[in-house]
C-alpha cells in the first residue's frame, strides 16, 4: 500500500485530517486497518494510537489488536477520534457514546461512514455516485479494502437521531461516493 492509492475510503482522509483540533497531542483511529490514515495523522498529531479487531503486520508501535467498545482506555484521553467505515460494525448509539467518553473536552470525533439507502434521496445519491466511483476507479491506482466487510444497518435518518442523542450539535452530512461524515467538537456546558 502507499499513500497515493485511492479507494472509498482513502478518498475522504483528507475530510478527516481537516477536522483534526489544532496542537492535537493524542489521536485514536478505530478500525485503523493497515494503517494508512495513521500516518496521516501522525503529521499533525504528537501520538496517534490505533485499534483494530484484525491483526495487521504493516502496523508496529501504537497499535492495539482489540475492540474498542471494551479496551480499557481512560475517559476523556484522546484530543481526536476518527473512524472511517467502521461506525456500521458497532452498535450504533453505544459507539457513540464510547466515542463522546473517550474525548477530552475541546476533543472532535470525526467520521466518514456508511449508511443504508432508504429514501429516494439516497437512491439518488448512489445513482450520481456510480459514474464518478467508476471514473475514480479507473483514473487512480486503485487499493482493495483489506477489511471485514459488512452492509450498513442504519439510515441518514437513524444516524442523525443516535446523533442527536448522543452527541448534541454534530454535523452529518451526506458525502457522494455512498458515504457521509459526521463532525463533533465536545464542548462542555
Amino acid at each position: 500500500m502507499t499513500l497515493n492509492t485511492w479507494n472509498h475510503n482513502i478518498h475522504y482522509h483528507a475530510l478527516v485530517l481537516r477536522s483534526v483540533p489544532p496542537n492535537c497531542q493524542r489521536a485514536l483511529d478505530v478500525g485503523c486497518g493497515e494503517g494508512l490514515l495513521i500516518r496521516k495523522l501522525a503529521t499533525c498529531c504528537q501520538e496517534v494510537v490505533g485499534i483494530d479487531l484484525q491483526r495487521t503486520s504493516a502496523l508496529a508501535g501504537n497499535f492495539i489488536q482489540g475492540d474498542v467498545m471494551t479496551y480499557p482506555f481512560p475517559e476523556a484521553s484522546f484530543d481526536f477520534i476518527s473512524a472511517v467505515a467502521t461506525l456500521h460494525h458497532l452498535p450504533l448509539l453505544l459507539a457513540l457514546q464510547r466515542f463522546r467518553s473517550l474525548l477530552k473536552p475541546g476533543g472532535v470525533l470525526a467520521i466518514v461512514g456508511l449508511y443504508r439507502a432508504r429514501t429516494l434521496a439516497d437512491f439518488a445519491a448512489a445513482a450520481v455516485a456510480m459514474p464518478i466511483s467508476r471514473i475514480l476507479r479507473h483514473s487512480r491506482p486503485f487499493q482493495e479494502v483489506n477489511a471485514a466487510l459488512a452492509e450498513p444497518k442504519e439510515s441518514l435518518i437513524e444516524i442523525q437521531n443516535a446523533c442527536d442523542r448522543a452527541l448534541p450539535g454534530a454535523v452529518l452530512r451526506r458525502r457522494l461516493l455512498f458515504r457521509y461524515s459526521l463532525v463533533w467538537k465536545f464542548v462542555e456546558g
